[in-house]
């Protein structure tokens, strides 16, 4: 599961229920390379069965009409500016999933959004929302005039989140439309143990050296149950794997040198698609310190060239799986 500030969060992929706190997680990408916009406006929800079609919601310019904020089920907005560089508008320890009382005088009080309201950057072109629904209505965002928005995605269903976003100083305000959905209740009953086998795959057998490559692992689930009926055995076509690992060992033939030696031994920088496979960025550009547990000794590590194994470490249900080594060469 990932964690924003030690918080949990589900991932918009991951089947989340109506009261869970949902990343609402999107990622910029710019002639093949994740790229950070220049600034970000705001993240609007919208009930998806009344805008089927990006016209309902959009102005004459592309943009979210003014007068579609009243329609908007939650509105996001960074802290301040929303431009990079020039403030902590998407710095991510903003998050505290906590909404505090303010005392604004005469006995009065009111709630504090600020740690949970906003849009928060998590990685190079990775930016997030969190939609909490564990705080139900207490939550609220901002529209244009600065009146509070009440959060009203307190139902099952399938919604869009709306990202306007500028990706340069001089180009023009953009849309993007995602699409996500929330579930009543992700609980399920069965009359007997579920039999699960996990099988992981290295999709990739080769890293050039000096490259920073995607380390991907697919998963398949299959549930060996005879009796467990093929709707709840789909279930586990979707993401269903939580709290992933990845730990990469380098192997040496030289007798002088340790046989493994491990390289990378992280949680934090690992993903998760929805389709279970597990992805790790292995940075081979410098001097593999990136990912690396604080007691390698680069002394031990040898040439960077040569091969590597992987291994990925995750629960599954109440079971903790761990993948036997699976091989890759640095050339």
């Amino acid at each position: 599961m990932p964690l924003i500030n030690d918080i949990p969060v589900v991932d918009r992929n991951n089947r989340p229920q109506v009261d869970s706190r949902v990343m609402i997680r999107t990622y910029f990408i710019n002639d093949g390379a994740y790229q950070d916009p220049y600034a970000v406006s705001s993240v609007h929800i919208f009930n998806r069965m009344d805008h089927l079609s990006p016209n309902t919601i959009l102005d004459d310019n592309g943009l979210v009409a003014s007068s579609m904020d009243r329609e908007a089920q939650m509105i996001f907005a960074p802290s301040a500016l929303g431009v990079l560089g020039t403030d902590t508008s998407f710095d991510s320890s903003n998050y505290t999933g906590i909404v505090p009382e303010v005392a604004i005088g005469g006995g009065f009080t009111e709630r504090d959004c600020s740690g949970v309201s906003g849009i928060y950057k998590l990685g190079r072109g990775e930016f997030a929302s969190v939609l909490d629904g564990t705080l139900g209505s207490i939550l609220s965002g901002t529209d244009q005039n600065g009146s509070a928005i009440q959060n009203t995605t307190s139902s099952t269903g399938r919604y869009i989140d709306v990202w306007t976003v500028k990706m340069f100083a001089a180009s023009d305000w953009t849309v993007y439309i995602n699409n996500f959905e929330l579930f009543d209740n992700t609980v399920f009953t069965v009359t007997e143990p579920l039999l699960l086998r996990a099988k992981n795959k290295l999709f990739n057998k080769r890293v050039i050296l000096g490259s920073k490559t995607d380390i991907k692992i697919g998963t398949e689930i299959t549930v060996e149950n005879e009796n467990i009926n093929e709707g709840i055995k789909n279930i586990f076509k979707d993401s269903v794997i939580t709290s992933a690992m990845i730990v990469i060992k380098k192997h040496n033939e030289d007798s002088n040198l340790p046989s493994r030696v491990t390289v990378v031994s992280s949680m934090e920088d690992v993903s998760l698609t929805s389709g279970d496979t597990i992805i790790y960025n292995f940075d081979t550009s410098g001097d593999l310190t990136n990912g690396n547990p604080n007691t390698l000794d680069l002394s031990e590590l040898g040439s960077k060239t040569g091969t590597y194994s992987v291994q990925v470490e995750y629960n599954l249900l109440a079971e903790k799986i761990v993948s036997p080594p699976m091989y890759f060469i640095v050339k």
